[in-house]
């Protein structure tokens, strides 16, 4: 079986993209210097920036480790969902079509791909674990023995969340949504639960003559191990991975990366957009009027898709509670807490908006029951618009309601105008993003302009442009969300008359793109 692998990477390393062993070597090095010369000073830096008054208390607040492990468990959620589409055990389309007609064992052929693909978590988990370590250490609110623990524990958690990214691609369907209900089930425990095992365990606090906390010093190698084992018990599960899932997630995953490359970046982001599974015999025409025939059209098409529709449901709440949460935070925290939340409003509102895509493709198509293209857009706007401003309502008063526990030092609580302003940025945020999703289905191709050389001494810079082109959209909700965010601290007023004038340009620029792709 060796031997038949072996000759198959010979093929694979004839290929004109294939990279030299010199070439890797290069690549590790410069991994390696960045990591010394760059990661780690930028590091220090930023932590030291961090270190203010308005940034430790939300980091040293007694209920932040209950709150590491809620995001913990939540990103294993999400990594499950994930590895249904796209798992970090995967292979080029010539790779998987080989080892589907040989008696290669998988797990020979796999544990290549799954262990490149475990840096992911396991880097995105260090990174943020040592921010948030050397912040407090900076700050003196943490002893360094206590950050060295909890930077071990977010490895061990990198590991754990690759092996729930695993068990994604290996369980089908049923499986595979129970064990996101739970850990989803698990995350919401954990903001209550202080004994939830997890990294919040290792969280860096201060203690007694600046130690290590009580704990600490089992929990951090403990979940080191627990990870080492999940991921030498994912290898051997391997064997297990189903030809089928292979051979759709490397041409889905290859297609992806060819229009990406082609700077196609929306229909990159399409290939990972799960057909329909559910709700077949739903009956999507119904009895007039207008307005609720589009709106049942919509939900059918939500349930059409249920795993997609909850995350987006899921996702929006997370983003109102964190965009009400900002306006609970200062300086730094309640910023990043603005753009994060916008993007992910922006991010969900996708998943309710398929109608409105469908009806900027009928442009120049027969009309469906007589309306225009413009005319079912419009339709198809309501329906998503209500409920993501219903669940922006949620998300904001849930963040109100327990504003009394997270909240930081000055924060307003659950009083009054506090628990009012909380609500109102989300909510008045949801239909902007709604409107900026149609100006966003009406885009159109990539202008030839952009594609146009730009030489320079730094080489062909023509990409910046297209880059802005393809990521305008996300860039526009981040802007506005700011925007909102700035205003809402002029007071009510303001923040209304804000997101009344951002919602009217996006429908004027959405009109005036509709208008153009209609010539």
């Amino acid at each position: 079986m060796s031997g038949e692998l072996t000759a198959v990477r010979e093929v694979w390393a004839q290929r004109s993209q294939a990279r030299t062993r010199a070439d890797v070597l290069y690549l590790l090095y410069v991994v390696a210097l960045s990591a010394l010369v760059i990661a780690a000073p930028g590091l220090q830096m930023a932590g030291s920036l961090l270190a203010r008054p308005d940034v430790i208390p939300a980091l040293a607040h007694p209920l932040a480790p209950q709150a590491t492990t809620s995001l913990a468990f939540a990103a294993a959620a999400a990594l499950v969902l994930l590895g249904a589409v796209r798992g970090p055990a995967l292979l080029p389309p010539f790779f998987t079509a080989t080892l589907a007609a040989s008696g290669i064992r998988r797990r020979t052929a796999l544990w290549r791909p799954l262990a490149r693909a475990l840096l992911v978590p396991v880097l995105a988990a260090l990174t943020a674990a040592a921010l948030v370590a050397v912040t407090l250490v900076s700050a003196a609110h943490a002893a360094t023995s206590g950050a060295v623990h909890f930077v071990i524990a977010a490895a061990g958690t990198g590991l754990l969340l690759g092996g729930a990214w695993l068990s994604g691609e290996l369980l089908r369907g049923g499986a595979r949504r129970l064990l996101a209900g739970g850990l989803a089930a698990a995350s919401v425990l954990g903001s209550f639960l202080p004994g939830m095992p997890g990294p919040g365990r290792a969280y860096p606090m201060a203690s007694e003559g600046m130690g290590t906390a009580p704990g600490v010093g089992l929990w951090a190698p403990g979940l080191l191990l627990a990870g080492l084992l999940v991921s030498g018990v994912g290898i051997l599960l391997l064997d297990r991975v189903r030809g089928s899932v292979l051979r759709e997630q490397a041409a889905r995953w290859d297609s992806a990366g060819t229009l990406a490359t082609t700077g196609d970046l929306a229909g990159a982001s399409g290939m990972f957009r799960t057909p329909p599974s559910a709700g077949r015999r739903l009956r999507a025409i119904g009895p007039r009027p207008l307005v609720l025939l589009y709106a049942r059209r919509d939900a059918v098409s939500w349930l059409r898709s249920p795993e997609r529709f909850v995350v987006g449901v899921v996702t929006s709440l997370l983003a109102a509670a964190v965009l009400a949460g900002s306006t609970l935070l200062t300086g730094p925290l309640s910023w990043g807490a603005v753009l994060l939340g916008a993007a992910a409003l922006w991010g969900a509102g996708g998943t309710l908006v398929d109608g409105i895509r469908h009806g900027v493709h009928t442009l120049g198509a027969p009309a469906l029951f007589g309306q225009s293209a413009a005319t079912q857009v419009v339709l198809h706007a309501i329906a998503p618009l209500l409920l993501l401003s219903l669940l922006a309502a949620l998300g904001g008063t849930l963040t109100g309601v327990v504003a009394a526990g997270f909240a930081v030092d000055g924060g307003p609580g659950l009083s009054g105008t506090g628990l009012w302003e909380a609500v109102l940025l989300p909510v008045a945020l949801a239909p902007v993003m709604i409107i900026g999703r149609v100006r966003d289905a009406a885009k159109g191709p990539l202008p030839l302009a952009l594609v146009t050389p730009m030489p320079t001494a730094q080489g062909d810079l023509s990409i910046l442009p297209m880059l802005a082109w393809q990521s305008d959209a996300i860039l526009l909700a981040l802007v506005c969300g700011a925007v909102l965010a700035g205003l809402g601290l002029l007071g009510p007023a303001w923040l209304l008359g804000g997101a009344v004038v951002l919602t009217a340009v996006m429908a004027l620029m959405a009109r005036v793109r509709l208008r153009e792709l209609t010539r």
